[in-house]
């Protein structure tokens, strides 16, 4: 059985910075920080650290933000839109608020355009946090929202929550639901963008302030790299979902008409989709790497017979459009299991990762539902 353990004794030392001890004085011993770490933390004369006791010989450092006066902490950042091509500016203000922006005046040369004017607000409209907060010949932006107040976990569980309710809809509207079914989705999508650009701000900020990692359980540096790839899966999902939506609006009354047994292979489709949706992120929520392993077992079986699927619909239906339409239904679940794969495989990296590992004596078992710690 392979077996994934923390080093023992004369095992190599981890890759990472040394420092030998000096003495200091008659009585205290002393070492240096590495500048890269110190860079990295903008540390400066006088800031004070926080040192935690870990157990087994190890000792966190992390920098005390709460003591940093709040002139320090806030970040301003000024963008000049003059001659900005379309749809760059509200491109910088997302990128401003995920690298953890807490201010934006946003000027041009000749004056702001009406045109700039409302692509900044539309912009404020679908960011979590982020208003404008005084107009005038410039626009200023504020980010009011605490990168630490949500546990990272609790986010992703909403989203999936909101994209199983979106394939839930799906699967009504094909089954005979009134087109009116599917005009909850859009304000669903918007809530799931808003959710991954909160998402990808904690993640960035917290690979500067240790203090956020801890606050939303993201504090390896693997898993926050981990945790960026699955919170843009589900931000895909989300868009592919509103795919199957869209389409299932614009050619509702064709798509009915397709037999009986091929719209029933549809809606499975939906179903299993749904459900290996369900069992990654309860895989991943566990770190169990045997679920992962069989649920991407099941997602190679699924995407095999999916991609026959879309030609055997295509032989029910003499309607073109409808054809097409089935295929893009199609296209967009089978583009949903493979984003499922990448989830499943980060799963099992992560209960091998040096962090993971390094936790307590950990066994990988080929025999168990779970990785035991």
């Amino acid at each position: 059985m392979p077996r994934a353990r923390k080093e023992s004794e004369g095992a190599p030392a981890p890759p990472g910075f040394t420092r030998r001890v000096q003495r200091t004085g008659s009585s205290s011993l002393s070492i240096t920080l590495p500048k890269a770490w110190t860079d990295s933390m903008n540390l400066q004369t006088g800031d004070t650290l926080r040192f935690r006791d870990l157990g087994e010989g190890r000792l966190e450092v992390s920098p005390v933000r709460s003591e940093v006066p709040s002139d320090r902490r806030q970040k301003l950042l000024r963008i000049d839109a003059t001659g900005a091509p379309p749809k760059l500016l509200a491109r910088l203000l997302v990128g401003a608020y995920i690298t953890g922006q807490d201010q934006i005046v946003v000027t041009a040369r000749t004056g702001l355009t009406n045109e700039q004017r409302q692509e900044v607000r539309r912009t404020v409209g679908h960011v979590l946090g982020m208003t404008v907060v005084e107009e005038s010949g410039s626009v200023e932006v504020q980010n009011f929202v605490d990168p630490g107040k949500y546990q990272f976990q609790r986010l992703m569980s909403q989203v999936v929550r909101i994209l199983r309710t979106e394939i839930e809809i799906c699967r009504a509207v094909l089954k005979g639901a009134g087109r009116a079914a599917l005009q909850p989705l859009g304000a669903m999508e918007d809530e799931i963008d808003r959710f991954y650009l909160l998402m990808v701000r904690q993640l960035l900020l917290s690979s500067d302030d240790f203090q956020i990692a801890r606050d939303i359980g993201v504090e390896s540096h693997h898993y926050q790299i981990g945790y960026r790839l699955v919170a843009k899966v589900l931000e895909v999902t989300g868009d592919l979902t509103s795919g199957v939506a869209r389409e299932l609006g614009e050619n509702l009354v064709g798509l009915r008409r397709l037999p009986k047994n091929a719209i029933a292979e549809l809606d499975g489709l939906l179903e299993r989709t749904d459900s290996l949706l369900e069992r990654t992120m309860e895989a991943f929520g566990n770190l169990s790497v045997v679920d992962a392993n069989a649920i991407l077992n099941d997602l190679e079986q699924e995407i095999a017979a999916s991609s026959s699927l879309g030609d055997a619909l295509a032989r029910r239906t003499a309607d073109r459009r409808v054809a097409v339409a089935a295929q893009r239904v199609l296209s967009n679940l089978w583009m949903t299991l493979e984003m499922l794969v990448i989830v499943n495989e980060v799963t099992i990296n992560r209960s091998v990762e040096p962090e993971t590992v390094a936790r307590t004596d950990r066994t990988v078992s080929m025999n168990s539902r779970e990785t035991r710690g």
